[in-house]
């Protein structure tokens, strides 16, 4: 079969989905259509506008490694600085010519007949292309529990990721559920605007400092202008991130435990209240769940308009909340910080493979892949941000460019022999079987809360190993791991 271009869909326009698709563009493949069920670029951080909103990540390295910036405000970027740079790199590689926003995808078969993928488009339309690549995101879908008196009370309630920008918090009692990552950021954003703020906190977390340095006129001049410059600032950070492995594997304990009585400093230092800070203090090993940053958390939760829950929610009242201890909570406001469906990979589509598998179906013990990009029965289609690999110790866009680069190279592939590539179900086994060997001697395995794990305890989210290692496993694809398939030049 003659080389051609082959036609790709990309789901996701966050920074995964527009990576692959700036991927493609460079390399030559501009056959492609990105799909995205919001309105437009940016994915989580479109969707996320709560106060405080902002990356953990020292920007530099939270960039793409072809098109660092040299505009941010601060080491660590906000929601609007974060958006607007997706934004422009979206327009500068010709993205945006080819997305379709507003638009979501509920289902996605693979024709063995034709070797390519039928997209049913939301509302009915259906769309063919010759491979897929999925950049739905571990953070996408807002999760709220579904507790007894939903619909009962008689408040404002929504999610952080959906944060109702027309309700005033000015005066208002304000109940805030969770205490992770988002919970850290906008608790001391709207502590000063609130009469009484109550934290719902099932479990805490390690809370490490923010060094979030601000820049200014001359060293953004300094970065335009100074030939290397950004790109030594970026290396130096993606580096120094990298050293931080080690705190994963239980094999380095030792360190561990000094970062752990540093931490455990931190509170001491930042709240008076000895209870609060027996409350606040994870009974858990640093480094199971992401260290979070903030320099303003601790002491937001020690002022006197504050208060600390170390419970859960048991259900809502017209009027609030009520605990599992039986305490109850009046507020006039719910936010719930509740975190996201993280292990539900590509929820909700509905992807049917070879001979009529189901993905979900397969999935219901857990998601596996081969290298987190490729699964046995469903060729030609690639994820990013797949299984088995989430970030805890560096930057996701190093991964993110990894995974598109070896979608890109194995689009190539199809485009210049035709049919499809379809991973052996005995090289993915293989695979799983070694990261979860790997996982065994790490924290992740050692009863930590958080949303890393299925129901059942197996680790499906995070990657068990460096930045660099990852690097090492994608950077070529082994056509030979891959049953190859081909089709009638009718089809």
């Amino acid at each position: 079969m003659p080389d051609k271009t082959p036609s790709v869909a990309i789901i996701g326009c966050g920074f995964g989905g527009l990576g692959a698709a700036i991927e493609l563009e460079r390399n030559g493949i501009d056959n492609y259509t990105v799909f995205d069920r919001g309105s437009g670029v940016g994915g989580v951080w479109r969707d996320n506008t709560y106060p405080g909103a902002a990356c953990d990540v020292p920007s530099p390295t939270y960039s793409y490694s072809y098109e660092l910036e040299t505009e941010w405000s601060a080491r660590f970027g906000s929601q609007p600085e974060i958006k607007a740079y997706l934004e422009r790199c979206a327009e500068k590689y010709g993205v945006l010519q080819k997305a379709r926003f507003d638009t979501e995808i509920v289902a996605a078969r693979f024709d063995e007949s034709t070797g390519r993928w039928e997209l049913e488009i939301e509302g009915g339309e259906k769309v063919w292309f010759d491979a897929l690549i999925c950049a739905t995101g571990q953070l996408s879908r807002p999760k709220i529990p579904d507790l007894d008196g939903m619909g009962t009370f008689e408040g404002d309630h929504f999610h952080s990721a959906r944060w109702d920008h027309s309700v005033d918090l000015t005066g208002k009692k304000v109940a805030v559920v969770g205490s992770g990552a988002s919970a850290v950021q906008l608790v001391p954003a709207i502590v000063d605007q609130v009469s009484e703020l109550h934290v719902i906190q099932r479990s805490p977390n390690w809370v490490g400092n923010k060094w979030n340095h601000r820049s200014n006129r001359r060293v953004k001049w300094l970065m335009r202008n100074v030939p290397g410059l950004s790109r030594l600032q970026h290396n130096v950070e993606w580096a120094w991130y990298e050293a931080r492995v080690p705190i994963i594997f239980d094999q380095f304990d030792p360190l561990r435990g000094g970062l752990h009585e540093w931490l455990k400093y931190k509170i001491r230092r930042e709240i008076k209240d000895p209870d609060l800070r027996k409350a606040v203090t994870p009974n858990y090993k640093v480094g199971c769940n992401r260290v979070l940053l903030s320099n303003e958390w601790y002491p937001a939760l020690d002022r006197d308009q504050t208060t600390l829950h170390a419970k859960a929610v048991a259900r809502v009242t017209p009027a609030g909340l009520v605990l599992d201890d039986g305490t109850e909570v009046d507020a006039d406001v719910i936010i719930w910080c509740t975190g996201f469906t993280a292990t539900e990979y590509l929820a909700p589509i509905d992807i049917t493979g070879r001979d009529g598998r189901k993905l979900h179906t397969e999935w219901k013990n857990g998601p596996e892949a081969y290298l987190g990009i490729t699964v046995s029965g469903y060729p030609n289609l690639f994820m990013i941000y797949g299984p088995n690999t989430g970030s805890l110790t560096n930057t996701i866009i190093f991964l993110l460019e990894k995974q598109a680069r070896y979608a890109r190279e194995a689009i190539q592939r199809i485009a210049k022999d035709g049919g499809w590539i379809d991973v052996r179900q005995d090289v993915q086994d293989a695979f799983n079987e070694e990261i979860q060997r790997k996982l065994s001697g790490t924290v992740f395995t050692s009863g930590c809360p958080g949303w890393y794990h299925t129901e059942d305890g197996k680790v499906v989210a995070v990657w068990p190993g460096s930045h660099i290692a990852y690097a090492r496993a994608t950077s070529k694809v082994d056509f030979d791991a891959y049953e190859i398939g081909s089709v009638s030049a009718d089809a």
